[in-house]
């Protein structure tokens, strides 16, 4: 008994060990190194290189690969590739959520549903380059190890604006970690890749280039992983709660955005007559007069009148709130929606 437990000891601290250096080896993966790097090569390749199905994953990949010469032009051109020729099948992803909830109190029928599931996940695929996050985490995944790259699947919660956080019980959503120059790096493949209209039933691709090495504190106010050290952020709490506080942001904040600075949480409980800041460090040029402050009254867009500044590639907004009463403001850059907050305006006694 004294062995056994002698035993397990040793084996418990090297285990603790490994972790500890796989939660370091993370940390310090904070943020995208390769301005320097032009990817017009990498992304003719892939805008060019066609194929019916993916039956041949190692030759596709060779082919997109081989003339590329740094693991970032390579993973660039095997993201891109996937973004612009696998559409996304909502149908199959609603038809998964709906058993998922079905299954959710009888663990052995969720376990057979879920292996049964992967092989039409990947069947659809291959076959028909169409797929859900599992498969487009997966395929990135697969094709990153054919071409030497390191990468790993991440599970976790997508928030949308459609996701109810306070009601969800299970992860929604798949995205990839990536290391390269011994840092890792994170990319969501299914968020890049277009919109989908589940109404009409159809899909248009619509690439979105900020969710390919995207800075971590940005990526973690839409990505909530299962496993807390595949956030990338170093010394920051990111619980769940601190998660579902954060404003909304919306794809295209990831266009435009390289860091948002404040507002820190969506949800504010002001005094009426309270000057409030917004600051964003952008990503790209913008105009001022496409810059605005927009909130909803019955079915009305009212437009605000704040003081904008914009300094190099410092955004700051400011609003005084004159009338008590409840806000859902949202900011407009370029007639793109990039983020939601909310104020409860109360009366100035």
């Amino acid at each position: 008994m004294y062995q056994n437990n002698l035993s397990n000891n040793i084996y418990m601290q090297k285990i603790g060990f490994f972790l500890l250096f796989f939660f370091v080896n993370f940390c310090f993966a904070q943020q995208s190194d390769f301005k320097h790097i032009d990817f017009t090569k990498a992304d003719y390749i892939a805008k060019t290189y066609k194929t019916k199905k993916l039956l041949e994953l190692n030759k596709t990949t060779h082919l997109l690969t081989k003339n590329l010469e740094t693991d970032v032009e390579k993973l660039r051109a095997i993201y891109l590739w996937i973004c612009t020729n696998i559409a996304n099948d909502f149908s199959l992803y609603a038809l998964n959520n709906r058993k998922r909830k079905r299954f959710l109190q009888d663990s052995i029928k969720l376990e057979k549903w879920n292996s049964k599931f992967k092989k039409v996940l990947f069947k659809k695929l291959l076959r028909r380059k169409k797929t859900i996050c599992t498969g487009y985490a997966y395929l990135l995944k697969e094709m990153c190890t054919i071409a030497g790259i390191e990468s790993k699947m991440v599970n976790g919660i997508g928030r949308t604006s459609s996701v109810d956080l306070s009601v969800l019980k299970m992860p929604n959503h798949t995205w990839n970690i990536v290391k390269l120059n011994n840092k890792w790096y994170l990319c969501d493949p299914t968020w890049s890749t277009g919109i989908s209209f589940p109404e009409e039933g159809r899909f248009q691709f619509q690439y979105n280039d900020g969710y390919f090495l995207t800075d971590p504190k940005l990526f973690f106010h839409n990505h909530y992983p299962i496993k807390k050290e595949f956030s990338l952020i170093e010394n920051k709490s990111t619980s769940f709660l601190e998660f579902s506080e954060l404003p909304l942001l919306y794809n295209d904040a990831f266009v435009y955005l390289k860091k948002h600075i404040s507002p820190s949480t969506m949800y504010h409980v002001i005094k009426q007559g309270s000057a409030f800041n917004f600051q964003y460090k952008l990503n790209k040029k913008v105009m001022l007069k496409n810059v605005k402050l927009v909130y909803f009254k019955s079915d009305s867009e009212i437009k605000l009148k704040p003081k904008i500044e914009l300094k190099e590639n410092l955004l700051k907004i400011t609003h005084t709130f004159k009338r008590k009463g409840f806000y859902d403001i949202h900011l407009y850059i370029d007639k793109k929606i990039i983020a939601t907050y909310t104020f409860k305006v109360l009366k100035n006694d």
